[in-house]
């Protein structure tokens, strides 16, 4: 790329009815991706019908009150482009990809879907059945169950605990009538952004956005802003899930995390790579796995949103060598708390880091998802541009600070799934 997307090549403004939207024009791939978020995910439904959200996104592309979900489909295949939606803790995603000359398809679908979409029973009750079985192959899968009870256990009852695509008796109960009333409680376009990056021309563009999308209006959607408050256990807390016939444990243990706009965000990211993330898996993996030989997988990582994040080690083991895992762990976090990291340890990272930004935003893809996370988070058009200095900025000290302050080895939440448990 000849330079970094920033404030100089970033065409930024907001459509007629909020919604956001950023323009980049990259003629050197023959091709547009759009995505977007909009405000409405999970923290706008109730525990009862925990993943209403998920299977709401779910039935946005599945017909609009002017296409059929075949005709949809047929129109897509025939250009060779993409589209879709999902849903977070805040909010609807959407994304699309295609040739230049197929953007006004991919913006009417996109906008039909958002501004229009059927909610045909049919379509419900398919979806609901597949988001079913999801959630019953989630019971047969011991990492995803050890994931499941970590967040629960961590965040107890606050949103941020429950699943996304819910429970077996949350989903069974949903109705057809609940997608269209949470739809029209739920989601509109203010506060929203769509991000274009590709071979466009930026006023081409912003005028068949503000013709398609820019013509959906919302006023009364309502989604909350923040999270309510969440409280964290102040002491080690376990659960084990029986599993009989599986012959591997999964377990994830850690702790509550950071918010992206967090001050500490690049010392976390560091400090997790050093522990768990750099090379074989940092390190947790090179005890866990080189030297001991113990997991089939040793790795650390940090999760953030816009209200709490998590920092958490995962790894899959023998049952016999579930305990001896857990006190690696606990070696590992004694270790990085007590000493600060070495020079060298602290210069890879932040080469690995630096390094891979250019490799990040090779497709207009990555570019995308890149700004997309920029404009959300509100980390400024610039961000790119001041990344690596920031990244070289952290020192064995600000390593040292984060890693005493968030790593516990006496407070952690530990979820182990496996054969009786083990």
């Amino acid at each position: 790329m000849a330079s970094l997307p920033a404030s100089v090549n970033i065409t930024s403004t907001t459509l007629s009815n909020g919604l956001a939207a950023l323009i980049y024009e990259n003629h050197a791939s023959p091709t547009v991706v759009v995505e977007g978020y909009l405000p409405g995910g999970s923290l706008a439904e109730p525990a009862a019908q925990a993943g209403l959200a998920n299977l709401t996104a779910s039935l946005l592309r599945r017909g609009t009150a002017h296409r059929s979900f075949d005709a949809i489909n047929q129109a897509v295949e025939m250009a060779g482009a993409s589209f879709g939606f999902g849903c977070g803790r805040h909010v609807t995603s959407f994304d699309a990809k295609c040739l230049p000359e197929d953007t006004d398809l991919v913006f009417d679908l996109l906008a039909e879907s958002l501004a229009g979409p059927a909610f045909a029973e049919d379509q419900f009750a398919q979806i609901q059945a597949q988001i079913l079985t999801g959630i019953q192959e989630r019971k047969h899968n011991p990492r995803a169950m050890a994931a499941l009870a970590f967040r629960e256990m961590l965040f107890g009852d606050h949103p941020y605990g429950r699943s996304l695509s819910g429970y077996e008796e949350t989903v069974a109960g949903l109705g057809p009538d609940d997608v269209p009333a949470f739809y029209r409680r739920t989601t509109g376009p203010a506060g929203g952004i769509v991000v274009v990056v590709g071979a466009v021309q930026t006023g081409e563009i912003l005028a068949r956005l503000e013709r398609t999308l820019g013509a959906w209006q919302r006023p009364e959607a309502k989604t909350p802003d923040d999270a309510p408050p969440a409280s964290f256990p102040q002491a080690t807390v376990s659960r084990s899930i029986a599993m009989p016939g599986k012959s591997q444990s999964d377990i994830v243990a850690g702790w509550a995390g950071i918010p992206r706009r967090h001050p500490d965000y690049l010392p976390v990211l560091l400090a997790n790579a050093i522990l768990g993330q750099f090379g074989m898996g940092g390190r947790l993996g090179a005890n866990v796995r080189e030297k001991q030989g113990m997991a089939y997988y040793a790795y650390t990582s940090v999760e953030t949103n816009r209200d709490y994040g998590t920092w958490s080690a995962s790894a899959g083991v023998n049952p016999a060598n579930v305990a001896q895992t857990l006190a690696t762990l606990n070696d590992e976090i004694e270790r990085i708390v007590q000493e600060p990291v070495t020079a060298d340890e602290l210069a890879d990272v932040q080469a690995n880091l630096t390094g891979s930004l250019p490799l990040r935003l090779e497709t207009n893809g990555g570019i995308a998802s890149t700004l997309l996370d920029m404009a959300w988070y509100d980390l400024g058009l610039d961000y790119l541009l001041t990344y690596p200095a920031e990244v070289r900025a952290v020192t064995r000290e600000d390593v040292l600070r984060v890693a005493q302050t968030y790593l516990h080895a006496d407070r952690k939440v530990i979820a182990v799934a496996g054969p009786d448990g083990k």
